[in-house]
């Protein structure tokens, strides 16, 4: 058994992966800005206070592993000047927090996994790779800076492994959730002309990879994306194959005027490779967008 602090454990992907972690026996403690009763012996809330670099003084864990997932969500809300700095300062605050309690000798941590987006690459015709730059975009910035972050717990001499986490599916929340809504009214909505590579993950698979990365104590960047990437009207083929629907697709321009600067990771086409991530060992229960959809619309 092993301990694992985790920031953002009561998310979307965080619940999940707080779920299995505890399937295999692990001791987890999830950060919170609230007082939480667990539900689950293996499972403890721990208070923290990101404005002011705080984690209950009461509590110390020693020889665990940090799993970073805090950020506030980037597209919950219009990109107002408001909200980018909550998106920016939600994700580095977290860090910092963790890096202080770690440097007061509160946490001993002998591995971080920390989260990063795609949305560090631009648009173009390539497969990226973990070796290409950043753009010059908000939300690549934002990326960036949030790894530098995550690096920087490397004058704690301990493994570091960064994940540049895809579009995720799941039902409980992510894309696929935002897709099925216009279902329920049988429409299809469909962002543009449809033809725009989108590199997702099953949430499934995600969780499992991070475990993976953490128990292996690996170290660099990996792209958390399945194998093969799919076009927005692939994607759209398989929820059809399940749900009865008509397809509309939204003009580019009416994105752009309902969203804002937003407009530009719902409209992007950018093709990521998990050939990294594969070469180390990790094998995808969902590799495809079939068994993907499948999955989680069956069940």
């Amino acid at each position: 058994m092993a301990n694992y602090l985790l920031a953002g454990g009561s998310g979307f992907v965080g619940s999940l992966l707080s779920e299995m972690l505890v399937s295999k026996g692990h001791m987890v403690y999830i950060l919170s800005t609230k007082k939480r009763t667990s539900i689950h012996s293996n499972i403890q809330f721990v208070l923290w206070d990101t404005k002011n670099n705080l984690i209950d003084k009461s509590f110390s864990l020693m020889e665990c592993y940090i799993i970073n997932l805090a950020g506030a969500g980037v597209a919950d809300k219009r990109w107002t000047k408001a909200r980018k700095k909550q998106i920016i300062d939600s994700r580095l605050d977290s860090l910092k927090t963790i890096y202080t309690a770690v440097e007061q000798g509160q946490l001993k941590p002998l591995h971080m996994v920390s989260a990063s987006a795609i949305g560090y690459y631009g648009e173009g015709d390539k497969e990226f790779t973990e070796l290409d730059p950043s753009d010059e975009s908000f939300l690549s910035s934002t990326c960036k800076s949030w790894e530098d972050a995550a690096l920087k717990f490397s004058d704690f001499k301990i493994p570091i492994a960064i994940v540049r986490i895809g579009i995720v599916m799941g039902i409980e929340g992510g894309a696929l959730k935002e897709f099925l809504k216009p279902l329920k009214f049988g429409i299809a909505g469909i962002p543009s002309d449809g033809k725009q590579i989108y590199s997702w993950i099953h949430r499934a698979d995600l969780c499992s990879m991070i475990c993976f990365l953490a128990e292996k104590n690996m170290n660099g960047i990996y792209n958390a994306v399945a194998p093969n990437p799919s076009t927005l009207n692939e994607i759209f083929d398989e929820i059809l194959k399940l749900k009865k629907g008509i397809r509309i697709h939204a003009p580019a321009f009416a994105i752009k005027i309902l969203l804002g600067e937003m407009a530009i990771e719902i409209l992007k086409s950018s093709k990521v490779s998990s050939h990294k991530i594969e070469s180390e060992g990790f094998s995808y229960k969902y590799p495809t967008i079939n068994t993907c959809i499948q999955s989680l619309l069956n069940g």
